[in-house]
């Protein structure tokens, strides 16, 4: 697999975190990057699960529903991006920032995963069945 474009990752900064109709997580990094996940994710801490997409809504003996997506970018945003992984056999991508580990998690073996769409038209996509492509 070409690694080339994850080293365009490396450096750059999350401006921001949204969660787009049908449940896309945007993630915009400086550069003109965007990341996309249309499958699981799940945040990290030291190592510890803190947060995943499927928590979304829930009370978990909260006062109020869990929003997921705000609480991803109440920890990510600012946040300097210093090393990316996808992992053969399953494409998940991998995202470090520091103690801060954002994962991609291939959820179908028939839907992609996640896209990585970069500033000068090139698009990484994590597909199912565990394939990555890169266009551009």
């Amino acid at each position: 697999m070409d690694d080339s474009w994850t080293s365009q990752l490396i450096g750059q900064t999350v401006n921001a975190i949204e969660q787009w109709e049908g449940g896309t997580c945007a993630i915009t990094l400086t550069g003109g990057y965007n990341v996309q996940i249309e499958s699981l994710w799940r945040l990290l801490i030291s190592g510890t699960l803190t947060r995943t997409s499927q928590d979304e809504g829930q009370l978990f003996g909260l006062n109020e529903p869990v929003h997921a997506v705000s609480e991803l970018a109440g920890k990510l945003l600012g946040h300097t991006l210093i090393a990316v992984q996808v992992a053969q056999g399953t494409a998940d991508l991998t995202l470090h920032f520091g103690v801060l580990i954002l994962q991609a998690v291939a959820d179908s073996s028939g839907y992609e995963a996640w896209q990585v769409v970069g500033p000068s038209g090139m698009v990484a996509v994590g597909q199912g069945g565990g394939n990555v492509v890169v266009y551009g």
